[in-house]
């Protein structure tokens, strides 16, 4: 929703300066909270990317998912509310240690609404020890699962 052309012109002027994602990354774009996140969509795009890069946020992209490059992980709702028939439910607030049914290097593919909550869940669960997560890429919302 809304005007799309300032998104595009700063997208634009990134790529006709040749800006690198660290060039952009910590670009102080102007905001308007009635309209917009206190950190621009852009930058918290750019953060993403960068974090895929690096290593930090593992994803799968639904085309992959499709193609049964998630064979082997365990699908596990991440949503707030439940949501995913079959599948059983994390909630982010109640994991503060390792999680009974699931060993560190089991292979669990989180999955929420957007993605956000299951990345979080993925931070989390990286931080008591599993090594094996994926985040799918734009959630149930955009997916069929």
């Amino acid at each position: 929703k809304g005007s799309v052309d300032k998104m595009i012109d700063i997208a634009v002027t990134a790529l006709t300066m040749k800006a690198t994602l660290e060039d952009i990354e910590d670009m102080d774009l102007a905001y308007a909270p009635p309209f917009s996140t206190a950190i621009h969509p852009l930058s918290h795009t750019i953060n993403i990317l960068l974090n895929k890069i690096s290593g930090a946020f593992g994803s799968i992209t639904p085309t992959d998912y499709r193609t049964g490059k998630a064979e082997g992980y365990k699908l596990i709702d991440a949503s707030l509310n439940p949501s995913i028939t079959g599948a059983p439910h994390l909630d982010l607030t109640k994991v503060t240690g390792k999680v009974a049914d699931y060993s560190l290097d089991d292979k669990l593919l989180l999955v929420c609404s957007k993605g956000k909550r299951a990345y979080l869940l993925q931070n989390r669960l990286k931080h008591f020890g599993y090594t094996n997560t994926l985040v799918l890429e734009g959630g149930s919302i955009f997916n069929s699962i």
